[in-house]
């Protein structure tokens, strides 16, 4: 899924209202530093999935037999792929 920069924008605004709005929380930096941040992690997280998609179809169009897609084959290939780069990516990150 790809965001534009203008839904990633208002995505970092409603986040940071919300973190405004709880007691619990004290922003030790500028409010806007605060969203900028918040933009660059969606950013980063937008660009992690794009690579993870990539690595996915090739991994399905490197099967011996073409696999249409949006066949059944081909999606349960792709949640089994996905799942399996995240898991890498979770312990990689443990």
């Amino acid at each position: 899924m790809r965001l534009s920069r203008e839904k990633i924008v208002y995505l970092s605004h409603v986040i940071i209202n919300a973190i405004k709005d709880m007691d619990s929380v004290d922003l030790k930096k500028d409010t806007n530093a605060v969203r900028l941040e918040i933009m660059n992690v969606i950013k980063k997280e937008m660009k992690r999935e794009e690579e993870i998609e990539q690595v996915v179809r090739r991994k399905i169009e490197s099967q011996k037999k073409g696999i249409p897609e949006g066949s059944r084959e081909w999606e349960i290939l792709y949640k089994q792929y996905y799942d399996e780069e995240i898991a890498k990516i979770r312990k990689i990150r443990e």
